[in-house]
């Protein structure tokens, strides 16, 4: 249980609306006392907002996992405060950061959004959402997806995990036994994972997270997962559809969701516009797959539970992101024809 709102140590000040951290640090991680601030906050019914200079960064992990509620922001302030995540403009209203808008009713583009990109370290950075499901099973064993795509697109299985940042357990030959012992304690309730790479000589920097939850049709293990590339493009797209091809292979999958971002070489993200995202591709299901729809896929798994990837792009065009919602739109309404 989180501590109470007024007593979490994380917390600068609340509002009846917010509650406001305020740090200053090179990178703020998925630490314990913001997890813990955070729940305090949502269990209240505020946003949280996170406040910092314009040199901090964000962990992959913290990115991905804080920033979805409600008011919730990453504000950032260098001379006048704007949104670390999308560069809008914002201004203090008495109860939040909240964004300024233009007379189009258009929220404005902070000057420091885009200001001296060339002074930043940026690199291309692999981005995958994978849903997998696994057998109910007393012997099953979770952390096979997680483990998997770190080896294949990082170079390496992870080297820690934990509940935040740093992560405090290794992952060794015993993980799978202690992931899933740690998952099997806390359940029904979802299981919310850290997983760190090694980030050495000929092993590409990598860092996610990993949300295991019990559903009716079995053991689901959601991957968030970046990994830094040595340039400014991803790797090339049939080599990602491989490796989705052999988790298909290894595991159950539902959906998995490959793009590409421009980030630190750490995996952290700048508070600066570092280039547009793109999609590389979308694997779906034995489900979803025979259902069907009008884009050309590649069956990829094993004729007992076939799965589909779909190529998008090369993960450098943002209107690849439509042929995405044009493919999304036609598996929902294969679903409900279907039904």
């Amino acid at each position: 249980m989180p501590n109470a709102l007024d007593y979490s140590p994380g917390l600068d000040l609340v509002t009846d609306e917010v509650a406001v951290m305020m740090q200053d640090r090179p990178v703020v991680g998925l630490s314990a006392w913001l997890l813990d601030a955070v729940a305090a906050a949502e269990r209240e019914g505020r946003g949280v907002q996170l406040v910092t200079p314009a040199g901090v960064r964000l962990s992959y992990p913290a990115r991905t996992r804080l920033f979805s509620g409600r008011n919730t922001r990453w504000v950032v302030q260098a001379g006048e405060a704007y949104d670390g995540l999308t560069g809008v403009k914002l201004s203090w209203d008495g109860k939040k950061f909240a964004p300024v808008t233009g007379p189009d009713g258009r929220g404005e583009l902070a000057a420091a959004w885009t200001a001296d990109p060339e002074r930043l370290e940026v690199r291309a950075n692999l981005q995958v959402l994978a849903r997998v499901r696994y057998p109910a099973l007393d012997s099953t064993l979770v952390g096979r997806a997680t483990e998997l795509l770190f080896t294949e697109l990082a170079g390496a299985p992870p080297i820690g995990w934990g509940t935040e940042e740093p992560v405090n357990r290794p992952w060794n030959a015993e993980a799978g036994a202690s992931l899933t012992a740690y998952c099997h304690r806390r359940s029904p309730r979802p299981s919310l994972l850290t997983v760190v790479g090694a980030a050495t000589d000929g092993i590409l920097p990598a860092t996610g997270s990993a949300v295991v939850n019990r559903r009716p049709a079995g053991i689901e293990e959601t991957v968030m997962l970046a990994v830094a590339q040595p340039g400014l493009e991803p790797p090339d797209a049939d080599k990602v559809r491989d490796v989705i091809g052999r988790l298909a292979e290894e595991v159950e999958l539902v959906t998995v969701l490959v793009s590409a971002a421009g980030a630190a070489a750490d995996t952290t993200s700048y508070p600066h516009f570092t280039g547009f995202p793109g999609p590389i591709g979308l694997a779906i299901g034995p489900q979803e797959a025979r259902i069907g729809t009008a884009t050309k896929s590649v069956p990829i798994g094993p004729a007992s539970r076939p799965a589909a990837w779909y190529g998008l792009g090369d993960g450098t065009r943002m209107p690849d992101w439509e042929r995405l919602g044009d493919l999304l739109r036609g598996v929902i309404a294969g679903t409900e024809s279907e039904g």
